[in-house]
């Protein structure tokens, strides 16, 4: 199974918001969190969402229809 991170949010709150829109329109979300004694050694702050490669377009369209927009990672790269 392939995955891809779409969004982060830095606090809880929204992660967790954005996992239940995602989790109730059926798209199964793999998370990793990471904690803030991390960044201190450069490594991101936060929560991610991630999801099977093969629901990414479907994920990001509910998150960014649903005004999540300025989460979703620039996946192109």
């Amino acid at each position: 199974m392939s995955t891809c991170r779409i969004a982060h949010a830095y606090d809880f709150g929204t992660f967790a918001v954005m996992k239940s829109l995602l989790e109730s329109e059926g798209v199964m979300v793999l998370d990793a969190a990471f904690g803030g004694h991390l960044s201190i050694a450069g490594v991101d702050q936060g929560y991610y969402l991630e999801v099977e490669q093969s629901m990414q377009a479907r994920a990001r369209t509910l998150l960014w229809e649903n005004s999540f927009g300025k989460y979703l990672l620039d996946n192109t790269a």
